[in-house]
């Protein structure tokens, strides 16, 4: 078979949300699926520094981190858009004129503020923070350097104006009523796999996504063959080529062996 470029999105596809686990026959089939010539990438709207170490130990030949925003290969870092500087004193500004609390996404660390009051964020904090990598900052306590923000909604923020303010330099994709995730304009998922093709050389018609969330629709959209998860959303479920089964039911595997991947 061609080599394909298979890109998995990471919550509810290749890792199952309640148990924070990769069953071993997912591990196995991403690594089977390396061993016969196909390129094997994480596609994930976190940042490299939000990844769990023990994900990159799974046979993937790189990642695709911050919607499209940070991008490696056999180690190698091949983009890394950074806001920085007087950039990223601007959007911190603007978070605390428009009262939204905020994390931002870098490869080396995010960052939060110190005040900081929304329960998600910290439990964030908590999570990646001290139990995987100690990898999170002050932005009041070191200038933050990164790709991409997700911001939360308290009652008192003002969501229109902070997006007037951003104006066309920044996506909005919503996650949920008071979740979204911020991105550089032109960068997502699906960049992330056409600067691959281009590096790689292989054609479109020969790029795999599996995604089950609204964040993985550009990717989906974007690739030869889509395979959406069986605990994805409807809306997913109808932009693609196929429907596995859900992640309990270890539908990665599933749907590789379908194509013949595996």
């Amino acid at each position: 078979m061609v080599p394909h470029i298979i890109c998995f999105d990471i919550d509810g596809t290749i890792l199952d949300d309640q148990t924070g686990a990769v069953s071993e026959k997912i591990k196995e089939s991403i690594n089977q699926a390396r061993e016969n010539g196909h390129y094997t990438f994480i596609n994930t709207g976190r940042s490299f520094s939000e990844l769990d170490p023990a994900l990159l130990t799974l046979g993937f030949d790189g990642v695709i981190c911050g919607c499209g925003t940070y991008i490696t290969y056999k180690d190698k870092v091949l983009l890394a858009e950074r806001i920085q500087g007087q950039k990223a004193e601007w959007i911190i500004n603007a978070l605390s004129e428009c009262k939204i609390d905020a994390m931002l996404e870098g490869e080396k660390y995010f960052y939060i503020s110190k005040e900081i009051r929304n329960p998600k964020l910290i439990a964030v904090r908590d999570y990646f923070g001290e139990e995987v990598k100690k990898n999170f900052r002050y932005w009041e306590e070191q200038d933050p350097v990164f790709q991409k923000m997700s911001i939360l909604l308290n009652p008192e923020s003002d969501l229109e104006t902070f997006i007037e303010k951003c104006g066309e330099d920044y996506a909005f994709i919503r996650r949920s009523r008071n979740f979204y995730e911020v991105i550089p304009a032109g960068y997502s998922k699906a960049t992330g796999i056409e600067y691959l093709m281009n590096y790689l050389t292989v054609a479109k018609e020969h790029t795999v996504a599996i995604g089950d969330s609204t964040n993985d629709l550009a990717m989906l959209e974007f690739s030869g063959i889509s395979i959406a998860m069986g605990n994805s959303a409807d809306v997913v479920k109808e932009k693609v080529t196929y429907v596995t089964k859900s992640v309990k039911e270890e539908g990665v595997a599933f749907a590789l062996k379908h194509f013949g991947f595996i």
